[in-house]
């Protein structure tokens, strides 16, 4: 069996180690490419690292292109990009304009960037997209009104290029997972809360390696990779929406 590869494209809040041994531990090589200067410092864990410049189209290639290098061409790309000033709680009547600017027009110019990047390194033989973000533009959530308008954003045109790219062989998927389970960074936020005697089906939030990454393996896999321009909340079942 030949072995499989992912580019992990972290930008703006880490998502931590949890998803890269996660994939690793599915036997995935994994090239992480991210903003983060802390996370792309090189340590012997089999991870390549490559710091990723995401103010131009340029700079996202540039990276690509050094990852593709590394791994080869990728079966699975797997996307999160929360930039850091989107996190931070602001009303919205008290949000400066600049940082709605850098928390929803920068998301998605990032994000498209970054679909232009990876095209011919999965023109040829397919793959799959993963979109890994919190479930915010799912419920919404006080103070984070610009994140979730960016989400949304990147949501619909998820699926717009998965309408178009779906003859080349290329899947994207969106998966929402619990933000806690994402990063600590959601711990302050003032999430909502559903008040039902059984607020989450399966009795918690799913842990992002050993039960979401899983989901996101089979999504790159060839029975996986039937299913597109899907939205999949990975909570546990708190939401289940569509």
């Amino acid at each position: 069996m030949l072995e499989r590869s992912a580019l992990v494209i972290s930008v703006g809040t880490d998502v931590g180690p949890a998803l890269l041994t996660g994939l690793q531990a599915q036997g995935i090589r994994v090239a992480l490419l991210t903003d983060n200067s802390e996370a792309a410092q090189a340590r012997a864990d089999g991870i390549h690292r490559l710091p990723m410049k995401p103010g131009s189209r340029a700079g996202v290639q540039s990276a690509v292109d050094a990852a593709v290098a590394a791994v080869g061409a990728p079966d699975l790309v797997v996307l999160c990009v929360v930039p850091e000033v989107s996190v931070q709680l602001t009303e919205l009547a008290e949000l400066p304009e600049s940082a709605w600017y850098e928390s929803v027009r920068e998301t998605i110019r990032t994000t498209l960037h970054v679909l232009q990047a990876i095209a011919p390194a999965l023109r040829e033989r397919g793959g799959s997209v993963i979109f890994l973000a919190p479930s915010l533009s799912l419920t919404g959530c006080p103070g984070l009104v610009a994140l979730t308008a960016a989400l949304e954003g990147q949501r619909g045109l998820m699926k717009s290029v998965a309408r178009q790219w779906g003859v080349m062989g290329v899947t994207l998927n969106w998966v929402a997972v619990t933000p806690a389970a994402l990063s600590p960074v959601f711990a302050r936020a003032p999430l909502a809360i559903k008040a039902d005697a059984v607020p989450v089906a399966l009795g918690r939030p799913l842990d992002l390696r050993d039960e979401v990454v899983p989901v996101i393996a089979f999504l790159a896999s060839a029975a996986g990779r039937k299913l597109t321009g899907a939205t999949l909340c990975l909570d546990g079942g708190e939401w289940m929406l569509p």
